[in-house]
């Protein structure tokens, strides 16, 4: 009788699981086979096969490409009015992007100059409790020099260093300009 009872409730899961197989087969052996006739396939989200050149419209994703990001609180020691800080470009990332905020209520002239070579990419005085930017395109079409910058700051009416200098400032590097 156990046997019987066994065999009773295999046999009606066996069919209840064969049921609903059986009836999507037979529902999807109408369909149409794929084609591969152009008129019948549309791509209508990006007709462009240049998939590396953003077209308007189209909602493309641009990857990002930052490589560094850098950036801190400056403060002068007590009783000086200068201070310094450091960011490194990396061989094909010339296209940098900084912010500046001076917390200070006094003027800050702010330099950033390239390491090897001493030239000065931003050189601007930044007046108290105020903002700037800076983006190195399209000043420098083919990006900054790769190497080792140092940002100067100096307080103090047009930098004079009389003053305590308070920055606080962000920034990246990337080789896409239209991350800027």
């Amino acid at each position: 009788m156990k046997n019987i009872k066994k065999a009773s409730v295999v046999s009606v899961l066996s069919l209840a699981l064969a049921i609903p197989l059986t009836a999507s087969a037979a529902v999807t052996t109408d369909v149409a086979p794929a084609t591969t006739d152009s008129t019948a396939v549309s791509q209508s989200a990006n007709t462009s096969t240049d998939v590396t050149t953003p077209t308007p419209g189209n909602h493309d994703i641009t990857p990002q490409h930052q490589q560094d990001k850098f950036g801190s609180t400056v403060k002068s020691l007590p009783g000086e009015g200068s201070a310094t800080s450091s960011f490194k470009v990396t061989g094909g990332y010339g296209y940098v992007k900084i912010n500046f905020k001076n917390n200070s209520s006094d003027p800050v002239k702010i330099i950033v100059t390239h390491n090897d070579t001493n030239k000065n990419y931003y050189e601007e005085v930044l007046s108290g409790k105020s903002s700037d930017s800076w983006k190195s395109y399209p000043g420098v079409k083919q990006g900054v020099r790769s190497g080792d910058y140092t940002v100067t700051f100096r307080g103090g009416k047009n930098g004079d260093g009389t003053k305590p200098v308070d920055v606080t400032f962000s920034g990246f590097t990337t080789d896409n300009t239209s991350e800027l």
